[in-house]
């Protein structure tokens, strides 16, 4: 039991003791959750629920009105953390305090305007009382190392500016430095962060912590700042879908339709004719691979008729800029309908060999919306591009076979070593109990993905369901480049600067 504090918030459970019936749920039903806030002469409790579909406030000392006259109330403390409640001199109930409870999303004065629910001075947190509970001073540093770098190089589409300045000052090795150090420091944290505005954010910083938030269902993958930034071009996407129900009808419609079997061979031709189109002697670069790759991810999932519909990239890579702005840029409605319109026309020809055809071939109600689906699968060959011309640095470097099973595993140390996803980010679903505290609902927890040696693609109930299609897409271009190229790296450039790489090629000698 944490040492009390007066003025702070605690959860607690009430234990009705029996007694004659009062005309009050809360007092006369069993076990309630409660949140406290000891103040002296003016005490406040929060019984969560009382019974008939609402939470009952109580002053102590002081009183209840009810229907059949006045209750009168007390509150005796009978050891630490341990308080009885007495109506008269008959006891009714014990309250027992449990943990601090971050905010106070249970004194909601939006919902109930009792005056004595006013706390008479703001609640505040001192250094070590809370476990994980970084300083000012700590948090402006987790601002301007982790955070800062993230938003500057860009969540959504990659700036590259950004990417190049994150590169030189090696961005993510100072954040993990850091991140490590306040690991050591807070017992292996969670790190807790109040941020203005937003309210608590979590930074696990254990492999435990993470498994916890990628598999916990009280951690929803559609939180609140990804909803304001994937909404600007995929708002029906199953990567922002809050209803639990409907995403898992969404994500059993990806899991149908992103299977790679169906359409393997196609892939490999598509990989195999786009690479062709690459230098096999002189300088690769990144402008060049990228504008080969995009035709073929173009053809992957529209159908061969969009190879050459470089429209439908311009309009999607105008709406992730905005994206990288989250709720701060206004969405461009009439920029989204264009390119819907687009993939719409390229889906009703639902070309053979693609994933419009098996999205033609797919059954699935109205409210999974499959159209809205595939603006995410063009965005996640973005992220792929970037990983398969890493794992092209790696390969170049490191001599070896190139036989699908080590080009794949060049694929997943690339994104292991440098992941495309910066941040994996969650909101918590219901006020949630870690080490010791009660987050409040709505609380953002952050895993900094160069930090933790989970799995490239996420893992868990939000786990990528494309998985398996992008490895072997990356892993058949790759094979089309090296097949008929010697690649060499001519650049001192960290793989991290996708952008600043390039490669010597030459014919390779059969």
């Amino acid at each position: 039991m944490p040492t009390i504090t007066q003025g702070d918030l605690y959860t607690a459970t009430l234990e009705v003791v029996e007694h004659p019936p009062l005309g009050v749920p809360a007092l006369d039903g069993g076990p309630r959750e409660a949140v406290v806030r000891l103040a002296g002469q003016r005490s406040l409790v929060r019984i969560l629920d009382g019974g008939d579909g609402r939470d009952l406030d109580l002053v102590l000392p002081g009183g209840y009105r009810h229907r059949h006259g006045r209750v009168r109330l007390t509150a005796h403390r009978l050891s630490e953390g341990v308080f009885a409640i007495k109506a008269d001199e008959r006891r009714i109930a014990l309250l027992r305090l449990r943990d601090p409870a971050l905010g106070m999303p249970a004194f909601d004065p939006e919902r109930n305007h009792h005056p004595a629910l006013r706390p008479t001075r703001p609640l505040r947190w001192r250094r070590g009382r809370v476990a994980g509970m970084v300083s000012p001073w700590e948090a402006l540093r987790l601002g301007v190392q982790v955070a800062l770098p993230i938003m500057a190089q860009g969540a959504v589409v990659r700036r590259r500016l950004g990417v190049r300045l994150a590169a030189l000052i090696k961005a993510d090795t100072r954040a993990n430095r850091l991140l490590a150090r306040l690991r050591d420091r807070h017992d292996g944290g969670p790190l807790l962060i109040r941020i203005p505005l937003r309210g608590w954010a979590v930074i696990p910083v254990k492999e435990a912590d993470v498994r916890r938030v990628l598999h916990g269902a009280e951690f929803t993958p559609a939180n609140k700042e990804k909803r304001g930034a994937l909404g600007h071009f995929q708002p029906d996407s199953l990567l922002i879908t809050r209803d639990p129900e409907l995403r898992a009808r969404r994500r059993t419609f990806n899991e149908e339709v992103l299977r790679p079997e169906p359409i393997a061979a196609e892939i490999r031709r598509k990989a195999a004719e786009e690479m062709a189109t690459l230098p096999t002697d002189g300088v690769l670069t990144w402008s060049r691979f990228n504008e080969a790759h995009w035709r073929m991810a173009r053809r992957i999932v529209l159908g061969d008729p969009a190879r050459d519909d470089e429209a439908v990239t311009r309009l999607l890579n105008r709406l992730r800029a905005d994206a990288n702005w989250f709720y701060l840029r206004a969405r461009k409605t009439d920029v989204r309908v264009a390119f819907q319109r687009r993939i719409e026309r390229h889906l009703r020809r639902a070309e053979a060999g693609s994933l419009a055809r098996v999205l033609a071939q797919t059954r699935a109600d109205p409210a999974v919306h499959p159209e809205g689906q595939v603006p995410h699968w063009l965005f996640a060959y973005d992220s792929a591009a970037i990983a398969t011309w890493r794992a092209l640095a790696l390969l170049a470097v490191h001599a070896g076979p190139h036989d699908p099973e080590h080009l794949r595993a060049a694929v997943l140390e690339s994104l292991h070593r440098w992941p495309t996803t910066l941040a994996i980010l969650r909101d918590t679903t219901a006020p949630t109990r870690w080490r010791g505290v009660t987050l409040p609902e709505g609380s953002v927890v952050a895993v900094i993905t160069s930090f933790t040696d989970e799995v490239p693609f996420s893992d868990g109930p939000a786990g990528c369901p494309g998985e398996d299609l992008v490895l072997l897409t990356a892993t058949e271009v790759l094979g089309a480049i090296l097949r008929d190229r010697e690649v060499g790296a001519i650049t001192r450039r960290s793989p991290f600067d996708h952008f600043g790489l390039r490669f010597a090629v030459r014919p390779r000698e059969r």
